[in-house]
């Protein structure tokens, strides 16, 4: 029963760092992921696949963008319909700032995304 207990402590004991250092780490919203682009000094590193890492795109926003110009939307698809919701940047939670449907040519183009 102490192993049991020592070997649970252990495994807590190890993980809350790396519990910590994910949520200080990970950007929650649009603005802190447009800060983490800012500052990173590897940027590629931040991307799932390396293959979608656009380096004008990147130096663009260390360089020209303003958490003034950050924007925060979601894609809804419902009843074969989809809509683009604009919500609140950078608050624990979203208001919604302003709902519109997509044309089929969008909601195309995303759906070819997936």
């Amino acid at each position: 029963m102490k192993k049991v207990f020592a070997i649970i402590a252990v495994v807590f004991i190890v993980s809350i760092p790396m519990l910590i250092e994910r949520l200080l780490t990970n950007p929650s919203n649009s603005l802190e992921l447009m800060q983490t682009l800012r500052i990173a000094e590897n940027p590629e590193s931040l991307f799932m696949d390396e293959n979608n890492f656009d380096a004008d795109s990147v130096e663009y926003i260390q360089e020209e963008f303003s958490p003034n110009m950050v924007k925060q939307f979601t894609i809804l698809e419902f009843d074969e319909k989809s809509f683009l919701i604009q919500t609140t940047p950078g608050t624990t939670k979203w208001e919604i700032i302003n709902i519109e449907e997509l044309p089929k040519e969008i909601k195309e183009y995303f759906l070819s995304q997936k």
